[in-house]
Formats: structure tokens, sequence, C-alpha cells
């Protein structure tokens, strides 16, 4: 399997970057600016999108939802002011 964990630290970089960059039209700072509850809402949403595609079991919608459900645990992170290194640290932790 090829590994492109890579990519959480590029979104990661790109959330800080967006976070006061004042640009309406990214939705990035826009669901930032509405906050922890807005992010919440957006990871049970994509969450439950994420369940209901694994019942149907299709491959793609499943990947499609887990990549939302990433994209906006991230997002949900940096509101909480937690770096996503920190909970890589605590799955590390938990294998001992």
């Amino acid at each position: 399997m090829e590994d492109h964990t890579e990519i959480i630290n590029e979104l990661w970089e790109i959330i800080n970057e967006k976070e006061n960059s004042g640009d309406d039209n990214s939705y990035t700072y826009r669901t930032l600016e509405k906050g922890i509850k807005k992010a919440s809402q957006k990871v049970g949403e994509e969450a439950s999108e994420l369940i209901i595609a694994s019942l149907a079991e299709t491959k793609k919608e499943i990947i499609n939802e887990s990549a939302d459900l990433i994209y906006h645990w991230l997002l949900l992170l940096k509101l909480s002011d937690v770096d996503p290194n920190e909970v890589f640290q605590e799955l590390k932790n938990r294998r001992k």
C-alpha cells in the first residue's frame, strides 16, 4: 500500500493559512469563522454520511465520505487548539 499520509500535514498547513486569510470565498475560512458549533455539526454530519455509505457497501462513497470526515475533523481540531500530531501521539501511546 502506498503511503499518502503527508496529505494530513498539507491540509493542516492549508487550514492554518486560510484561518486568518479573511477570504470569504474560502469554505475553510467561512467554516472556521462560524466556530466550534458549526465544525462539530459538520463532523457529525460527515460521520453519519460515512456510516450510511458503509452500510450501502459502496467503496467510492466510503472513500469520499471518509475524506470529508477527515477534513472536517481537522477543522474541529484547529478550533479546539489541538494539533493532529497530539492525536497521533495518543494513538502511539495506546499501542504500548
